[in-house]
C-alpha cells in the first residue's frame, strides 16, 4: 500500500484526478480510494491506508470545508495528530477551524502540468515529508511574483521609465516602492504592476480595514488575495494565534433524529397514545438526544417534531404507538475563540 494517501470529497473525484496524474508523472504514487476492490469493507480499507500512509494530502474546496466533508475533516485531524499532513487548495477557500496554521499550497489556479511553480512545492514537500525532512520553503508563490515583475516590467514600456525601472533588481524595486514620500500613491502604483511585492491599492485597504485581532479575518484577507502582498504575514500571526474558551455561552443549535418504543401502557384511543409518544419523544430529546457533550455545552430546551406514528392495538386492550421524531436540540455553547494579535 502507498505511503502518499489522498483525501478528498467524492464532488472533487475529476480534480483529484488530475492531481494523481500528476504526481505519478513526477514518480510520486499516490493512494485513493477510487482504486478499491470491489465487495471488500471500504471504510475499514480507507483507514487501514490513511493510518499507514507517512504523507496524507487533504484537498480543501467548497464541498470538503463544507458540512457534508465530515470524512474528510476527521482524515486530516488524523493526519496533522501525527504530523503527516499536508493540505492543498483546490478552491480559493478557507481551511475549516483548527487546520488554518497549516500553510496549504494553492493549486486553486493549477492548470495540470507538473512544471507548475505550486506543484512543484507540492511534490518537495511530500518528498521531505517522506523522507523524514523539513519541507523547504515554497517557491511558487516568488516564482509567480518574478513573472508579474518580468512581464509587468516588459508591458508598461509605454510608461515613462517602465522599461529600466522593470529591469532593475528585486531588492531596487522593493526600494522604490517603499520610499517615504510620494505615498500611498507610489506603493499602489507598484502594487498594481506586480512589482516590490507591494500590494495593490484595494488590498492595503482592505488590510488595513480588518477586524483587529480576527484570525478569521487574515484567512478571508488571504482567501481574497491568495498572492498578495500580506500573505505571508497573514500566515505568521494566524500561526502565533492564542486560543481560549470564551466566558459566555452562544447559541450552538443542532438536528437530530430520534425514535421512541411503544409504551407498555395502553391508552384508550389511539389519539392518546400518540399523544404519549409525543411525551416521551420529548423527555428522549432533553435527557439523551440532546445532551450536551461536554461541559463547555448546555441545553436550553429542545423543539421535537414527530415524523411517523406506528399505533397498534395492544394484546391487553387499548392503543400502544412508537413514533420517529426530529429533535431541534438549542444547545448553548462556550467556543473556543482565537486571537490574531
Amino acid at each position: 500500500m502507498s505511503d502518499i494517501f489522498i483525501s478528498y470529497k467524492r464532488e472533487d473525484e475529476v480534480r483529484v484526478a488530475r492531481l494523481v496524474q500528476a504526481l505519478q508523472k513526477v514518480g510520486l504514487d499516490p493512494w485513493w480510494d477510487r482504486g478499491l476492490p470491489g465487495g471488500e469493507n471500504w471504510r475499514e480499507n480507507i483507514q487501514s491506508a490513511l493510518s499507514k500512509a507517512k504523507v496524507v494530502i487533504v484537498a480543501w474546496t467548497n464541498e470538503s470545508v463544507g458540512p457534508a466533508g465530515d470524512f474528510v475533516r476527521d482524515e486530516a485531524a488524523q493526519a496533522k495528530a501525527r504530523g503527516a499532513l499536508i493540505p492543498v487548495l483546490l478552491e480559493n477557500v478557507r481551511p475549516p477551524l483548527g487546520f488554518g496554521e497549516v500553510q496549504a499550497i494553492n493549486l486553486a489556479r493549477w492548470n495540470g502540468a507538473a512544471g507548475d511553480p505550486d506543484f512543484k512545492d507540492l511534490a518537495a514537500a511530500v518528498r521531505a515529508k517522506l523522507e523524514g525532512r523539513e519541507a523547504p520553503p515554497a517557491r511558487g508563490p516568488s516564482t509567480r511574483l518574478f513573472r508579474r515583475v518580468f512581464y509587468g516590467g516588459v508591458l508598461s514600456a509605454l510608461g515613462a521609465g517602465a522599461i529600466a525601472f522593470g529591469m532593475n533588481a528585486l531588492s531596487m524595486q522593493d526600494q522604490v516602492c517603499r520610499v517615504s514620500f510620494g505615498q500611498p500613491a507610489i506603493s499602489d502604483a507598484c502594487g498594481t504592476l506586480g512589482l516590490g511585492n507591494a500590494p495593490t491599492r484595494e488590498e492595503r485597504i482592505a488590510w488595513a480595514g480588518r477586524e483587529a485581532g480576527s484570525c478569521d479575518a487574515l484567512r478571508a484577507h488571504v482567501e481574497r488575495y491568495p498572492n498578495g502582498a500580506y500573505r505571508s504575514q497573514a500566515a505568521d500571526l494566524v500561526a502565533a494565534a492564542r486560543s481560549h474558551r470564551a466566558e459566555a455561552f452562544s447559541p450552538a443549535p443542532r438536528q437530530a433524529q430520534g425514535y421512541v418504543r411503544q409504551s407498555e401502557a395502553a391508552f384508550a384511543t389511539e389519539a392518546l397514545a400518540q399523544a404519549d409518544a409525543r411525551t416521551r419523544a420529548q423527555a428522549d430529546a432533553e435527557t439523551t438526544l440532546c445532551t450536551p457533550r461536554d461541559e463547555f455545552e448546555r441545553l436550553a430546551g429542545a423543539q421535537v417534531t414527530p415524523g411517523r406514528f406506528d399505533c397498534r392495538q395492544s394484546s391487553r386492550g387499548g392503543y400502544v404507538c412508537s413514533v420517529d421524531y426530529t429533535a431541534l436540540c438549542n444547545i448553548e455553547t462556550r467556543p473556543i475563540v482565537e486571537r490574531c494579535s
